[in-house]
């Protein structure tokens, strides 16, 4: 890997249901609201963006080093049954939480038949 070449980190996610949301939860200690991207391609769920160093620190001063900083992505492959119009997405402290509520059931239908 040249200098010019960055290496790309995972975020880590829960995944949960409640109520009636699909609610996934990511830690993005480091990433400004602005630094993130959340996209929706068919059924898969794409976030990513880059968490920025509180300041930059020459590599070879470090004697242990565990947070990854710089870009990060994760993609998630949707359950079937969501209303992927409706997706919200909330940031706080360094807390996202992307909600998807499920589609609404249908409701069954009873017809009556008429005899003529």
């Amino acid at each position: 890997m040249n200098n010019e070449e960055k290496k790309e980190g995972t975020l880590t996610v829960d995944i949960y249901f409640k109520d009636n949301d699909l609610v996934i939860v990511a830690p993005i200690a480091g990433a400004s609201f602005d630094n993130i991207e959340i996209l929706i391609e068919g059924d898969v769920l794409i976030i990513k963006g880059e968490r920025m160093p509180p300041e930059h620190i020459d590599p070879s001063l470090y004697e242990h080093q565990e947070c990854f900083w710089g870009p990060f992505s994760r993609t998630i492959v949707l359950p079937k049954g969501l209303d992927l119009d409706s997706v919200k997405a909330y940031y706080h402290n360094g807390i996202l939480m992307v909600k998807i509520p499920k589609k609404e059931d249908r409701k069954v239908k009873r017809v009556e038949i008429q005899i003529n």
